[in-house]
């Protein structure tokens, strides 16, 4: 290929800069081979010779980036300047830190031109003390006080934003060309300059990204699924939507994370509620193993309701003649479904008083209770289940030998059946046979966990009744390995949460007890003179010693905040706190409950421990982090926990797996730069795959659960 002569480079440089700027639309980085062409003839280079220049910056479209072509044309990166381009969001402009701070900052009352106290910023500082550097070894009451001797020069005990800023900009921050290309493939796709780009857009991106790399390394391909798995996980508020702060996060993290990570076992912090997810008691409702069975069929049996003249549902018939946790076809109810429309709570507004109203409330609750623990009975919708019911009670039953005998009434058993259920009690056996680590971690919001002690102790003992002809595991500590015993006698062994979503969502953890205030006035004040308790108070503070607690190889009973999630009207915003971090290779944390649903962790709050007040949506979580226990299945299948446990490492795995691979995409500019040559706003993947929100899917929607009678 004939060179272009040296005393000409300048002029033809600056010849075709003129030519691409004054025709590419604002912002664009493209233009079509044939318009390179015209440009390269009126420079006087031939028209073969012109078919070589672009085949060597080929990108398999019929377009070329102008920033790729002029690099390879005249090997002057430096020369090379940008047509003009939309102006970015300043929260685009700043760096990841900077910007990641300065959210909170701004929350907590530091404004642009404004004021922040050391309180403050001790608060702020304390929320991201997990991304400081050497955070472990970080007293955070020192940096506080060295930031404000560096900064605070008038002495007025407040610091501005632009003064944090600088101090913050000051600090050696590791820093890679991965974060340059992540903004820079972030701000191509975002076309307005609001900081967010579309689900959409994302999923284009991924696909396109895919079949550029995997042309040269197919390990780099992107199924459909991984995509839109991906976009998942980057979304927060389970819609599609991604803002740039959410991208730079998610790679931060994964930057973190090198491939032999995935292949390591991380420490297990196990959180399981009581009622209906490892017992088949209920206390607090007086019901008994056969009330409850018969109350997870009707949450499993599948019919249809028939309306009558005002719209009042007054039959429901059977139509599916298995059992199933998920709806079998469409159009079909469970029924639990149909006490729930025929036992509505009364409108608020038709009472005087608050206890009035409660009354009500518990007067319907009542009749749903009595409605769906007679659904198998003789003569209900039901009956056609009586072998069902009887099945999963005999699963229950302790072996007839040990029935009666002191060794059952030692170990807390003194009726026909178990408590706690057998598959729970197989899975920590199992768990110890595998020599994992783990935290076991009971939650409830009632006052049953002392009656849990007995038959955990004989099953860690290794007497437990159900297990004597089985070979023995021992769990309390007396071979040398970590002891499971419920301790409500030590500080750590026990604790209660206190929550009041009322008054900022203010969070309190007393250790050492189980006791809490009945009313949400008491506050942290009931434990102030109570001896021997340590309480912890703000979500950093908790957060922390979650940390602490979860991080140790025992058992926790944690009784979690009734009054709080009555006053979040029953949502996940006031119910049991679940402090999650992004996701750590080392560590993984699970939730199992059976009211949580792929929609709605309802009764479990997925907290961002790093970004409080911020939640994780379902999508992000649900399958990973919070398991919907099924007692179905869990009280048939004696292996069901051991393989949720493995589902969700599987997960887990396959979303270090996501990230590992995304991070590769777009960790270097090269890669990048292929993107931005062939991505054109009206250029698709060859084919197009259209992003499906997860609350869209059909699984979802299909494995959905109705509110059962504890909902208020």
């Amino acid at each position: 290929m004939r060179p272009i002569p040296e005393q000409s480079l300048s002029d033809c440089h600056q010849l075709v800069l003129e030519i691409f700027q004054g025709v590419l639309p604002e912002g664009d980085t493209v233009v079509g081979k044939s318009f390179i062409r015209q440009v390269l003839a009126e420079v006087g280079v031939p028209e073969d010779e012109a078919d070589t220049m672009l085949a060597l910056v080929n990108t398999g479209y019929d377009k070329v980036c102008y920033r790729e072509f002029f690099q390879f044309m005249f090997q002057e990166q430096d020369a090379i300047v940008p047509p003009p381009r939309k102006r970015l969001s300043k929260q685009v402009e700043e760096p990841f830190l900077c910007s990641y701070f300065r959210r909170v900052f701004e929350t907590l009352g530091g404004a642009n031109d404004g004021g922040l106290t050391k309180a403050q910023l001790k608060e702020a500082l304390e929320a991201f003390e997990m991304s400081l550097p050497g955070s472990a070894n970080t007293q955070i009451e020192d940096v506080v006080a060295h930031i404000f001797e560096e900064i605070d020069q008038n002495g007025d005990s407040e610091i501005c934003w632009n003064d944090f800023q600088k101090w913050l900009l000051s600090w050696n921050v590791p820093h890679d060309d991965s974060e340059d290309a992540a903004r820079s493939l972030f701000t191509f796709l975002d076309r307005d300059g609001s900081g967010h780009i579309s689900a959409q857009e994302m999923m284009d991106a991924l696909m396109l990204m895919s079949e550029f790399e995997s042309k040269t390394d197919r390990s780099l391909s992107v199924t459909h699924s991984e995509a839109g798995q991906i976009i998942r996980d980057l979304d927060p508020d389970g819609e599609g939507g991604i803002d740039y702060h959410t991208f730079l996060e998610v790679l931060h993290a994964a930057r973190n994370h090198s491939p032999g990570s995935m292949n390591q076992e991380p420490h297990l912090v196990l959180n399981f509620d009581v009622n209906n997810t490892v017992v088949m008691l209920d206390s607090a409702t007086g019901a008994d193993s056969e009330g409850l069975i018969s109350m997870v069929l009707s949450n499993s049996a599948w019919g249809t309701i028939d309306y009558d003249d005002n719209g009042w549902p007054s039959r429901w018939t059977l139509k599916a003649p298995e059992l199933s946790p998920t709806q079998p076809q469409a159009n079909l109810h469970t029924y639990s479904e149909f006490v729930v429309l025929q036992n509505p709570f009364p409108d608020p507004a038709g009472f005087g008083s608050k206890a009035d109203l409660r009354a009500a409330n518990e007067k319907v609750k009542a009749s749903r209770r009595q409605a769906l623990w007679s659904f198998a009975h003789s003569g209900m919708p039901g009956e056609a289940f009586r072998k069902d019911l009887a099945s999963m009670q005999e699963k229950l039953l302790l072996p007839e030998a040990v029935r009666g005998t002191q060794a059952a009434k030692d170990a807390g058993l003194g009726g026909d059946s178990v408590q706690l259920l057998p598959s729970f009690l197989h899975l920590l056996r199992e768990l110890k046979r595998r020599g994992r680590s783990f935290t076991l971690i009971f939650r409830t919001f009632g006052k049953d966990l002392p009656q849990l002690r007995q038959e955990l102790e004989a099953l860690c003992q290794g007497w437990h009744p159900l297990f004597q002809k089985e070979d023995l595991v021992i769990l309390d500590g007396s071979d040398g390995q970590p002891d499971y015993r419920m301790k409500f006698d030590k500080l750590d062994g026990c604790g209660t949460f206190f929550r009041n979503p009322l008054e900022g969502d203010f969070i309190a953890l007393a250790m050492g007890t189980v006791e809490q205030p009945s009313k949400l006035e008491e506050g942290p004040q009931f434990w102030k003179d109570k001896e021997h308790i340590q309480i912890y108070e703000g979500v950093h503070q908790v957060f922390k010693h979650y940390m602490q607690i979860s991080s140790q190889c025992h058992t926790v009973a944690l009784r979690d905040y009734y009054p709080g999630w009555a006053a979040a009207n029953s949502t996940s915003a006031g119910g049991k706190p679940f402090f999650l971090g992004r996701l750590d290779p080392a560590e993984h944390c699970m939730f199992f409950d059976d009211h949580i649903s792929p929609l709605d962790p309802k009764i479990v709050d997925p907290i961002d421990a790093h970004l409080w007040p911020r939640r994780y949506s379902s999508g992000q979580v649900y399958g990973v982090h919070l398991v919907q226990a099924q007692p179905l299945l869990s009280i048939r299948d004696r292996n069901y926990f051991v393989k949720c446990v493995e589902d969700c490492e599987a997960a887990r795995a396959a979303k270090l797996q996501r990230w590992h691979k995304l991070k590769r995409l777009v960790g270097d500019l090269d890669g990048v730069r292929k993107v931005l040559a062939g991505f054109i706003y009206t250029s698709v993947p060859s084919q197009r795959v259209v992003f499906r929100p997860w609350s869209s899917s059909r699984d979802v929607h299909r494995a959905q659960r109705v509110p059962t009678f504890e909902d208020e």
